[in-house]
């Protein structure tokens, strides 16, 4: 996905949820685009579940190997998919509407009105400017901006992670057989159209989530600035501790955790 910049009107559809006490709630962008991807990511990863266990773990009846490699890989898919979460329903960094001013920052957002911090950005699809955005993403209908970040690197991860070791089990008796000399390039491949739909949805899974993740990781590395208005230019380790959290812990590799310090942006919203 990538940041979108058409030139709309500041959404009629816009609603703050506002409790009894303003307490934030969740955020969704009711996208059509969006919620298709972003559905198609559940049903596959669901799919590659449930293929992995009954056309591949189960027929081979070895109840060791299928335990280990059932388990494996749905803890992989059940984080994939908590991050997925995480990333598709919290507030990307929206900067508040109609909020004044701040000395320094006078500058308004002519789409909605926004007072825009350095690196923010306006989102086309989200109809917000948005703290430190990266990209709209229609695969999380969301964009990756400074208070999802974390979710979206992890989410990408995990998904690289199970797709690699689909990969690596339909793989591996291929390779066995070609160490023993009883296969080579030239020996017909006979797969179950469930077998092959299996290896095409990892092999496209690990593909576009392993770029995506190196394009993260390398974008956080090199930011110049961890945090906006700091002197000086960050060092790698400042900007990934930014992103992930104030000190290397479990937590870094959870969706379940936040991530560096979230700034104020007002209440969350429905966009």
């Amino acid at each position: 996905g990538r940041m979108q910049h058409r030139a709309h009107a500041p959404s009629q559809h816009l609603r703050l949820l506002q409790g009894p006490t303003a307490a934030p709630r969740v955020w969704f962008v009711p996208d059509a685009l969006g919620i298709v991807c972003a559905s198609a990511t559940w049903v596959l990863t669901l799919s590659e579940g449930v293929l992995l266990l009954s056309a591949w773990l189960l027929p081979a009846q070895r109840p060791a190997y299928s335990a280990v490699h059932g388990s494996l890989f749905h803890l992989l898919a059940s984080l994939a998919l908590a991050s997925h979460a995480r990333t598709m329903f919290t507030d990307p960094g929206a900067l508040p509407v109609g909020a004044p001013p701040a000395p320094g920052l006078a500058a308004r957002c002519p789409l909605c009105g926004a007072v825009q911090t350095p690196g923010a950005h306006h989102c086309g699809v989200c109809q917000r400017c948005i703290r430190r955005a990266h990209h709209h993403c229609p695969w999380v209908n969301n964009c990756v901006g400074e208070d999802n970040r974390k979710f979206f690197v992890l989410f990408t991860l995990y998904t690289a992670l199970g797709a690699l070791h689909v990969l690596l089990l339909l793989s591996a008796p291929a390779l066995r057989a070609y160490a023993r000399g009883e296969w080579d390039l030239q020996t017909p491949v006979r797969l179950r159209p469930s077998l092959l739909f299996l290896f095409v949805v990892a092999l496209n899974g690990f593909l576009f989530a392993g770029l995506m993740f190196t394009i993260q990781i390398r974008s956080i590395l090199t930011d110049p600035q961890s945090q906006p208005g700091e002197p000086g230019q960050a060092s790698a380790w400042t900007n990934l501790k930014a992103v992930l959290g104030p000190r290397p812990s479990p937590a870094w590799i959870s969706p379940f955790a936040s991530g560096g310090p979230r700034a104020a942006s007002g209440p969350q919203a429905v966009v």
